[in-house]
């Protein structure tokens, strides 16, 4: 069996970049190599021979290498024990990778398309186009909010909301230099998709005349952990800067929707901020995950990302995993990227609060002079949340949780959700914006586990209540936890 590592394009005034290579052998009998190296290798342009190259041992499963390559598009392979020549056992066998899954090629060798940015492959199970070779609970997911963008026209008001509010008065941040419009010719609904449009216009809003326009929309709906899947094309050009992502529904953000809503209370980055997808003009079919957090924002170390080689040409399917105790970032089911800080805490971890999502098209500074016009379309965007059915008792919780409710806002019920990690007794109540009790929802012992409970917008005689902002708060031995909701008549 022949291995290689293939250099399809490299331009000597290119840089090299970092690739990080990752595999977890957790499930094999790690092999001593020849020489008594550690026996996990990478071929990687016939260096060090078709043997490949050493990998170092991370401690705990993992094997890691960082090399430079040029630009271009590689072809490798996973080595567990000795070097045989092209032969077994060392070798990933030619049946162990899934044809049409991670495999490539007439050898199915697993292959990595270098840009000009640091990039890291995997980690990938040894033998398997799986991220990790623990098994994990097989999570069923249950839609809980969509827009498949079957209407024509305008979008849908009921659904999303146009920021166009210039937050700090005459520009927008990380100075971008357009002004984001609600007009149909930034934004609308045709064909099954929706279309956010870049323009190069001369456009006076706000007192302040800026050369392009684009649009910026905030979801009206926000939640806690769950799955997002945005099935998009993006926009091509060099300065074009589109972006699906998500903020915290606290954040005190001129113009953003649940700041209008009243639930604005905290500065960006203490709010979390959720990148699932950022592409820039300049580094075509990058795409970039990232977190920014108190911790780590601006030059921010926690991101990841991948090279899509159709990102503006075809459609790709761009998703975040969120749960309690990590974010996992794919595209295509070809994950790129998981955030799961040791310590998590305000500073790590200001993500057990809703956020919402946004969808936009910055322009920056550095636009093409040759630049009129793109767009980001949308085929549909689906958020998630796990279905009961999956929660037994085998998974647990491990924190105490009181989610958002869902719909939010409703009419004429919705549903909270709440995590109890361990037995407890808890007591659920609903609160008028004057602090007066509207109702009792649960008030007993409860097993631990995923909780859930439905209110029919009723007092405690099931009366109607009217219209307006109520307050739940959850409360047991040793934690309590108020949020807000908005009922709709």
């Amino acid at each position: 069996m022949r291995i290689y590592i293939l250099l399809s394009t490299m331009m000597a005034t290119i840089h090299a970049s970092q690739v990080t290579f990752i595999v977890d052998m957790s499930n094999q009998t790690v092999v001593a190599g020849n020489g008594n190296y550690p026996a996990v290798y990478i071929s990687g342009v016939n260096i060090n021979g078709p043997s490949g190259l050493e990998m170092n041992d991370n401690g705990d499963g993992t094997w890691q290498l960082t090399i430079d390559l040029q630009p271009g598009d590689y072809t490798y392979k996973f080595r567990n024990g000795y070097y045989d020549y092209w032969d077994s056992p060392g070798w990933e066998d030619d049946n162990s990778l899934i044809e049409g899954g991670c495999a490539f090629g007439t050898y199915f060798d697993r292959q990595v398309i270098v840009g000009n940015n640091y990039q890291t492959e995997g980690p990938f199970c040894f033998e398997s186009c799986n991220s990790f070779c623990t098994d994990e609970p097989n999570i069923e997911y249950n839609l809980i909010w969509s827009d498949e963008f079957d209407n024509n026209g305008a979008i849908d008001n009921s659904k999303w909301h146009h920021q166009t509010q210039l937050p700090n008065g005459y520009s927008w941040y990380n100075n971008e230099i357009q002004h984001y419009t609600n007009r149909l010719e930034n934004s609308y609904v045709s064909n099954g998709t929706l279309k956010i449009v870049a323009k190069r216009e001369t456009f006076t809003d706000q007192g302040h005349t800026k050369q392009f326009t684009s649009a910026r929309l905030n979801s009206k709906f926000a939640f806690t952990y769950g799955k997002v899947e945005v099935k998009a094309k993006l926009p091509e050009g060099v300065g074009t800067w589109p972006a699906i992502w998500m903020l915290g529904q606290n954040i005190d953000e001129p113009g953003a929707y649940w700041q209008m809503q009243g639930y604005g209370n905290v500065s960006w980055p203490y709010c979390g901020e959720i990148d699932i997808m950022e592409h820039w003009g300049g580094n075509q079919n990058y795409v970039q995950s990232a977190l920014h957090t108190p911790s780590s924002f601006g030059g921010t170390i926690n991101h990841g990302g991948q090279n899509i080689s159709n990102a503006t040409t075809g459609f790709n399917v761009y998703s975040l995993e969120w749960s309690p105790e990590k974010m996992i970032f794919s595209v295509n089911d070809l994950e790129h990227y998981t955030y799961n800080p040791s310590v998590k805490n305000s500073e790590t971890w200001p993500f057990d609060d809703p956020q919402y999502l946004l969808l936009n098209i910055a322009i920056e500074q550095n636009i093409s002079p040759n630049f009129t016009e793109s767009d980001m379309e949308i085929d549909y965007v689906r958020i998630y949340q796990p279905s009961t059915l999956t929660t037994n008792e085998n998974m647990i919780p491990s924190t105490f949780t009181l989610h958002q409710n869902f719909p939010n806002p409703f009419n004429p019920e919705t549903i909270l959700h709440y995590d109890l990690s361990e037995d407890s007794f808890v007591n659920i109540t609903v609160y008028d914006i004057s602090g007066k009790m509207v109702r009792n929802l649960v008030n007993t012992d409860q097993s631990s586990g995923y909780k859930s409970v439905r209110w029919d917008a009723t007092d405690n005689l099931r009366k109607p209540v009217p219209a307006g902002l109520y307050f739940y708060s959850m409360e047991t031995k040793n934690f309590i936890k108020t949020k807000k909701m908005i009922l709709l008549k």
